[in-house]
Parts: structure tokens; sequence; C-alpha cells
């Protein structure tokens, strides 16, 4: 003879059904339903992205997730460097949603990761320094690192903090470097104000996207001068996307 359920038991599963349909109707809801903030926006941010992420592993996710109307995609840096965030561009409003919805559960390099609406993005360009030297301060900050030609730019740290951009120059002369600001082939990354480090970062622009990668195979986790410094300087260098 089976037992009975008592009232109180049945008020509890008819409580958890209850409250799972609708959870489940609420999320289905966010998903088909545009939001007021994310009317005229053309733009998603990807969140979560692993560090070694390039535009190559993002054009496949575009590619596999079937986006539509991507016209650009960018990395975010920070001083140059990866900030696990980057941006689509889309041709238009309407691509949004659509777009928004097949990067449900997208991942990148086995990793989950998260896709929102954003606005247009901040990019930091290099702007003049108006102390009288007239050279550009390049941040880095922003899609592309604020930079135009894409992967012909490396930046290098981990060099000596108050290293000049002349014997940075002359350390890379064995690669073909182009002018950055019509001045120098290599250009300080400058600290954000009130900051301090031991070490200095460096921009360069190598000739060709092949000798930027060969620079990159060849000074990366390498040491500085080792006959004069032994091991204390180990240089990091990548591609600027």
């Amino acid at each position: 003879m089976r037992s009975r359920a008592c009232p109180s038991e049945n008020h509890k599963l008819s409580n958890f059904l209850f409250h799972r349909s609708a959870m489940f109707k609420s999320t289905a809801g966010r998903r088909m339903i545009p939001r007021l903030v994310d009317e005229g926006r053309t733009h998603i941010q990807l969140r979560e992205l692993p560090r070694s992420a390039i535009l190559t592993d993002l054009r496949r996710l575009c590619i596999r997730n079937q986006l539509i109307g991507v016209t650009d995609v960018a990395i975010d840096y920070h001083r140059f460097l990866p900030t696990g965030r980057a941006y689509l561009t889309l041709a238009h409003t309407e691509h949004l949603h659509k777009n928004l919805h097949a990067l449900d559960n997208a991942s990148v390099g086995s990793l989950p990761i998260q896709a929102v609406s954003a606005p247009p993005p901040r990019s930091g360009h290099g702007q003049v320094d108006r102390t009288g030297t007239q050279r550009k301060i390049f941040s880095g900050n922003g899609p592309h690192g604020g930079i135009s030609s894409r992967m012909k730019h490396v930046v290098i740290w981990g060099l000596p903090g108050q290293i000049p951009g002349e014997v940075v120059e002359n350390y890379l002369r064995d690669f073909r470097l182009d002018n950055i600001d019509n001045k120098s082939g290599a250009v300080k990354v400058e600290l954000t104000a009130n900051m301090s480090s031991f070490y200095s970062r460096y921009l360069v622009r190598p000739t060709s996207t092949a000798e930027a990668h060969r620079l990159v195979r060849q000074l990366h986790m390498s040491y500085f001068q080792p006959e004069r410094w032994g091991r204390r300087y180990q240089l990091r260098a990548r591609v600027v996307y």
C-alpha cells in the first residue's frame, strides 16, 4: 500500500515547480525582449577571454557561431597588454540581439566567455606631449591599443626603468623597424599618473607582420644585456593586434 504525501509536502513541491517555471520564463524573456539600454547599440563586448586570444581566434568565434553583420573585431588593451575583453562592431543595430543570442554558451579556447551589448569603446590614440617635446605619448589603452596599423607593432617590457629610446633602438638594430612618431623607432609607454616602476615598456613597429613575429620569437623570455646585467632583466614581447 503506497503512502500518501502529506499536504505540506505537496505544497512545497508545487511552490518549487512554480518558482522554477517562473525562473525559466524570466530568463527566456530577458533573451527575447530587447532592453531599452540596448537600443541603437552596434557593439558587443566579449568578456573573460583568455589573455592569449588573438584576432584569428575571435574571427573563428564569429564564424563558428554564425554571427551576422560583424564589421570589425578588436582586442581591448591596457598599456598594450590584453585585458581579457574584446569588441565586435556591427553594421546595424538589428543584428545585436540575434548575435547576442548566438553567443549564448560561446567559448574561446575551450573556456566559456560572456557577451553583452556595449556603447562605442573609448580609444586611447597617441596624444601630443605639451611639455615642449611635441612627441606623441602612447597610452596603449582601448581597442587595438589605440593604434591604426594592425599586427605590425610589438610591445616589449621588462627593460630597465630609465633606459632611453636610443639604447632600445640600438639593442634592436638587427631587426627592421619603422619610425612610429616620425622621430624614433622605439617609443616609451608612459606610466599612468602617480605610478612608478623599476622596469620600462616600449612600443616598436617592425616593417612587416612577419618581422614583428620574428622579433617576438627571438626576444621573448630572453635577457637584456646579460653580459652586464646577468638575469636581472628578463624581457617579454608580444604582437599588438
